[in-house]
């Protein structure tokens, strides 16, 4: 398939042609994209003989787990990482690599800044933000065409896993025909849709059943319907023993809601830490606007805050702001 090739790209693919040892790390608690996209330009990299850390702040998800490759994703050491070039993949800002990750990775010669987040603050020597691509997977996928490097069975499924988690499994508004004629050019390279599906969509633990449950019963309704919210604090994760992968996709359980417009989750990391999730089912309610009062970033309609407050006074202020922006866009 033809493909167009951005003028960033070229320059990220010169960078990567002339270095030869490399970091590719994407956000903490890292979602489908950041874990397929870290895999597939590592192992593209490798094809072509270059020396690659793949790393993250956090551990691989256990739904992202049974991918080819990522077990090579390690850990980011508490000592300074050597190399050549850091490229950071589905990342809007230095600092959601990660404490760890920031200290170890401050020495870097070179950054690369690979991400298709419209709040993406270009932290990078070389910045490749493609805010109009669906998924960090769909522009590294032009890359690994741009580089010729070969698309295995295992970049292709690292791709695939990217591309359709970013897309909602290719329901969102940004799955054009490029998106699908790249899913279908990986289920060439040796995609299994069916399994790929039933591991990404149709098998959940039974804890993360419980955590849900506990969700449903505490959601809370209000602006006529049209917002839906839950906290969930530091006990009761503790009781329920919730994990961040039992915790990733809650607020998509309280999105679907029929008449919901906006959806948010208010969890609390740890004492004074808020992690604030919200998604828009209506493009007039673009929660990237919402998350950028207060630090944070993402897309119209998936984006993210982390706030130092206790728990109560951020929930009011946050919500308060998607009130005043409900009303604004839908009267």
């Amino acid at each position: 398939m033809m493909i167009d090739i951005p003028e960033a790209l070229v320059s990220v693919a010169d960078v990567i042609r002339s270095h030869e040892r490399f970091v590719v790390i994407a956000h903490f608690r890292p979602d489908g994209d950041a874990i397929g996209s870290t895999i597939a330009l590592g192992h593209a990299l490798q094809a072509m003989g270059k020396q690659v850390r793949m790393l993250n702040e956090d551990p691989v998800p256990e739904r992202y787990a049974f991918l080819q490759g990522s077990d090579e994703i390690g850990r980011t050491p508490r000592g300074p990482v050597d190399a050549e070039v850091v490229i950071s993949v589905d990342n809007g800002a230095w600092k959601r690599l990660g404490d760890r990750s920031v200290v170890s990775l401050a020495n870097a010669p070179l950054v690369v800044n690979i991400d298709h987040h419209g709040s993406n603050e270009c932290f990078g020597a070389v910045n490749c933000v493609l805010p109009d691509e669906a998924a960090t997977g769909c522009i590294l996928y032009k890359l690994i065409r741009l580089l010729e490097v070969p698309i295995t069975p295992v970049i292709a499924n690292a791709l695939y896993a990217a591309i359709s988690t970013d897309t909602g499994s290719f329901q969102y508004e940004k799955t054009t025909p490029e998106v699908m004629r790249m899913a279908g050019d990986l289920l060439s390279k040796g995609v299994n849709v069916m399994e790929m599906n039933r591991m990404l969509y149709q098998e959940v633990s039974w804890k993360s059943l419980m955590v849900t449950r506990e969700v449903l019963n505490g959601m809370v309704l209000e602006e006529d319907g049209r917002l839906c919210w839950f906290s969930l604090d530091l006990e009761t994760k503790g009781r329920l023993n919730a994990s961040p992968d039992d915790v990733a996709d809650l607020v998509d359980s309280i999105r679907v809601i029929r008449g919901v417009k906006v959806a948010a989750i208010f969890e609390e990391m740890e004492p004074g830490v808020i992690r604030v999730s919200m998604r828009s089912k209506d493009a007039r309610v673009n929660v990237a606007k919402i998350a950028e009062e207060f630090h944070g970033g993402g897309h119209a309609l998936a984006a993210g805050i982390r706030i130092r407050r206790p728990l109560a006074e951020a929930r009011e202020c946050v919500l308060q702001a998607i009130r005043v922006a409900c009303r604004k866009a839908l009267g």
